[in-house]
C-alpha cells in the first residue's frame, strides 16, 4: 500500500490491479495497466513503478501518485522474478542473478 493506493500482480498475462482507498479504506477507483504481461513482483518508489514480467525483463512507468500510470519505458533481461526501486536506481533479481541499474528521470 502506498499513497492509499493498493497494488496487485496478476498472472496469466493480466498485468497488474490497482485501487485507490479513501480512509474508511473504500474503493474509490481502480486501474489495470501492463495488460498482456505476466507480473512476478512489484514495487515503487517516488513515482517509478518497476514490474517484474519474467521472460519480459522489467517494465517502467511513471504514476502520479493518483489514478494516472504512464508506461516510460522496458529493460530487457533475463527471466524476471523480482525487482525493487530505490531512488533512480532498480535492483533486479533474475534466473541469473542480481542486477542493479540504474535511470535517468
Amino acid at each position: 500500500i502506498a499513497n492509499n493506493a493498493i497494488f496487485a500482480a496478476l498472472s496469466t498475462s493480466n498485468g497488474c490491479y490497482m485501487v485507490l482507498i479513501d480512509s474508511e479504506g473504500i474503493i474509490t477507483d481502480e486501474l489495470q495497466f501492463a495488460e498482456g504481461y505476466t507480473i512476478n513482483g512489484l514495487d515503487h518508489n517516488d513515482g517509478l513503478i518497476a514490474l517484474a514480467a519474467g521472460n519480459d525483463g522489467v517494465l517502467l512507468f511513471q504514476w502520479d501518485n493518483g489514478i494516472n500510470i504512464e508506461f516510460i519505458g522496458k529493460y530487457a533481461t533475463n527471466y524476471t522474478n523480482k525487482v525493487k526501486v530505490d531512488n533512480n536506481t532498480i535492483y533486479i533479481a533474475t534466473e541469473d542473478g542480481l542486477e542493479i541499474i540504474q535511470i535517468e528521470r
